[in-house]
């Protein structure tokens, strides 16, 4: 399977593969029937996971230098279309720089195989000069890490032997061009890292920013659910719960409409905020006795609404249905009343 890679434009084609046993570095054994890449080339999805052309072996956040478009067999030759080629990298690839393509693939049974069941294609690899484990068919290796199962197999991308006169002498130009090319892959990685590290650091800034505001906000739900239990409008085992119901509500950026004017609206929280500012003390009891009555029994003060009274004989049924239900816990609040009225 030698041959002499060259890119046209910014596409080409690659003969990957073909079927055949090949031992691994491990010294494990792998075949590869025809049917074997039958399969492999019907699985291949380039739109939902494409392989991309790269530089050895790399770590999956390296970058592509072009992708591999369709897979196909001519005879019993694993062929691979690609696009997209770095103009750069194509130039150092028809230079000669890199004389060998590595085709990594996923196991039928590997954990990241989209498409389990059949043996994927995963990246191709361009080497540079190494000694093929078997003439051309080329080494087997294992890669590490996440890629742990994958099993790559390198290929000359040009012959061993060619005869002198068609051997290429790398000129000066193509010299310079290759220089080139390393030079935009370094900028390219730093303008990366650039990005990256700017990145994070608006994210963080934004996080900051973030739980400042909500600080602030709890502070001030805490203040104001104090405010209340101070004031009698609230009682003191709601003050927890009010501050988590306003913390909630203070995430809600939506406005609540109470009116149809436009100064009608107000976020969740302030509305709530505004309708228990309002509040007046629902309740107290003071250690009063009613004329003639029980000195144990406490009188209910009721803070009517404006407008409205209390039946001063509703409420003393009501404190001592209240006393009656403090001395027998466990008795009904009804049956505390009916005792009360007996």
């Amino acid at each position: 399977m030698d041959q002499a890679i060259s890119f046209s434009s910014s596409a080409g084609t690659i003969r990957i593969f073909k079927p055949g046993s090949f031992t691994s570095v491990d010294g494990s054994r792998h075949s590869f029937s025809r049917d074997d890449l039958v399969q492999a080339a019907a699985a291949y999805d380039p739109a939902g996971d494409p392989a991309p052309l790269v530089i050895g072996h790399p770590a999956i956040d390296h970058p592509a230098y072009g992708w591999a478009t369709g897979l196909r067999l001519e005879g019993d030759e694993l062929i691979a279309d690609v696009d997209q080629v770095e103009p750069g990298f194509a130039e150092t690839v028809n230079a000669g720089r890199y004389r060998k393509v590595s085709a990594s693939f996923y196991p039928p049974t590997h954990h990241g195989n989209p498409k389990p069941g059949s043996w994927y294609l995963k990246h191709i690899g361009f080497l540079g000069a190494a000694a093929p484990a078997l003439k051309g068919l080329g080494t087997v290796s294992l890669a590490e890490g996440d890629s742990a199962g994958l099993v790559s197999f390198a290929l000359h991308a040009a012959p061993e032997h060619e005869p002198s006169q068609e051997k290429s002498t790398v000129t000066t130009k193509t010299e310079d061009k290759t220089a080139d090319f390393a030079e935009r892959l370094r900028a390219l990685d730093e303008r990366e890292a650039s990005v990256k590290a700017r990145e994070a650091a608006a994210v963080a800034r934004e996080e900051a920013a973030m739980k400042a505001a909500r600080d602030a906000r709890h502070t001030e739900h805490v203040s104001f659910a104090e405010d209340m239990v101070s004031k009698g409008t609230l009682a003191p085992a709601g003050k927890g719960l009010l501050v988590g119901v306003l913390d909630q509500l203070g995430e809600t950026v939506e406005p609540v409409s109470f009116g149809e004017a436009e100064a009608d609206k107000m976020p969740p929280a302030a509305a709530l905020k505004k309708l228990l500012g309002g509040a007046v003390p629902l309740v107290s009891f003071a250690e009063l006795a009613p004329k003639g009555g029980d000195p144990k029994v406490k009188v209910a003060n009721f803070a009517a609404p404006p407008g409205y009274s209390v039946d001063p004989g509703k409420a003393d049924l009501f404190a001592r249905a209240k006393a009656i239900q403090a001395e027998k816990p466990d008795l009904p609040w009804m049956d505390a009343v009916r005792q009360a009225e007996g």
